[in-house]
């Protein structure tokens, strides 16, 4: 439904991209509150492409609803889509996410651009900014509720076409997430999202990546080659190593392998990411009942101590001889205190 953007009261602006600002918004009509995406400059192309690749994505769980769509007063166009509560990259800063939070997230994602991909779009910026959830987080249980994660952002969106000219020979995405084959020019297709994916999940694991150590980065030639080639380096290096499913490898080895043009196995990459969490739920509890064992055994430590205590002797082994120590009403009891965004890359064409 086409509309004018003065039937909304400008609340407050909660985002800016290198293209487009997003505000918080109340219908003046139902007093609702909403997001709405706003161009910084008429026409510039990529909220009129994402405003007609959501509508082609409508119904799809996981990719927010557009409610209305429009053009300001002065040509500007517009989106208005549900309010989020936050993005993955301000949650990351706020709080450590387990191992298995963040391969769960990972297999949201998964799910999502299943079926993104099945509608033949490939998103082609994938970065935490761009992975949102729809409410404030009451428990990690709240990220297996339907909807909980978006996936957000459809400016720089195409329809996937084999050997499209748009799709090669230009870097498309953001520095630090963007795939090697961006780096490289060469054709761009559905793996390029899942390895976007894949240094999404490194990021929230160590909340950096290798080649973003580098404060000056730029939007230079050499600087999209330069982090090109660590990523490159990265990606044998990690294969090489293959020390455990925990470290993503088994999903490296599937980008790897697969054709930019080949549908992926989204049942098969589901089965290593829920094995993946499986494994790391058994470290995790395998860990718990250690430190549970290592618990249970002092604590029967403690309990001897303190019988002897309140028996007014305390047995002490020595060398040649045991010795039996008074301490009488002196200790009675003993207490402790438990202490688009590293930068947006805008499309070049």
């Amino acid at each position: 439904m086409q509309l004018q953007i003065s039937q909304y009261k400008l609340l407050q602006k909660i985002g800016c991209g290198s293209k487009h600002l997003i505000y918080k918004v109340e219908s003046k009509v139902t007093f609702q509150i909403f997001a709405l995406k706003l161009e910084k400059r008429p026409q510039s192309d990529q909220i009129e492409n994402e405003i007609r690749i959501l509508h082609y994505l409508q119904n799809i769980e996981g990719i927010p609803r557009l409610i209305q769509f429009g053009m300001s007063a002065d040509k500007k166009y517009f989106l208005i889509y549900p309010l989020l509560h936050s993005n993955m990259q301000a949650l990351a800063k706020q709080q450590k996410f387990s191992l298995s939070l963040i391969l769960t997230i990972g297999l949201r994602i998964i799910e999502i651009l299943e079926k993104v991909h099945k509608n033949n779009i490939l998103h082609l910026d994938i970065k935490p900014e761009n992975i949102m959830i729809s409410e404030q987080i009451q428990n990690d249980q709240d990220f297996l509720k339907p909807g909980f994660i978006q996936l957000i952002d459809f400016g720089l969106s195409q329809k996937f076409i084999v050997n499209s000219k748009s799709l090669q020979d230009v870097f498309i995405g953001s520095l630090n997430f963007a795939s090697r084959s961006s780096h490289r020019g060469t054709h761009l297709g559905y793996k390029d999202d899942l390895e976007s994916l894949l240094y999404v999940l490194y990021y929230l694991k160590d909340l950096k990546l290798p080649w973003s150590e580098k404060a000056q980065w730029g939007l230079k030639d050499v600087d999209i080659e330069q982090i090109g080639k660590k990523k490159s380096i990265f990606f044998k290096t990690t294969l090489i190593k293959n020390q455990n499913t925990n470290n993503f490898s088994s999903f490296m080895f599937y980008i790897d392998g697969l054709r930019y043009d080949l549908m992926p196995d989204y049942d098969y990459i589901k089965q290593i990411f829920k094995e993946m969490i499986q494994n790391s739920d058994y470290q995790h509890k395998s860990l718990s009942l250690s430190i549970e064992d290592q618990t249970l055994e002092g604590d029967l430590e403690i309990a001897k101590f303190t019988q002897q205590i309140n028996s007014d002797e305390i047995i002490v082994d020595t060398l040649s001889e045991k010795k039996v120590i008074r301490v009488s009403n002196l200790i009675r009891k003993y207490t402790t205190n438990q202490i688009k965004s590293i930068k947006d890359i805008e499309q070049q064409k």
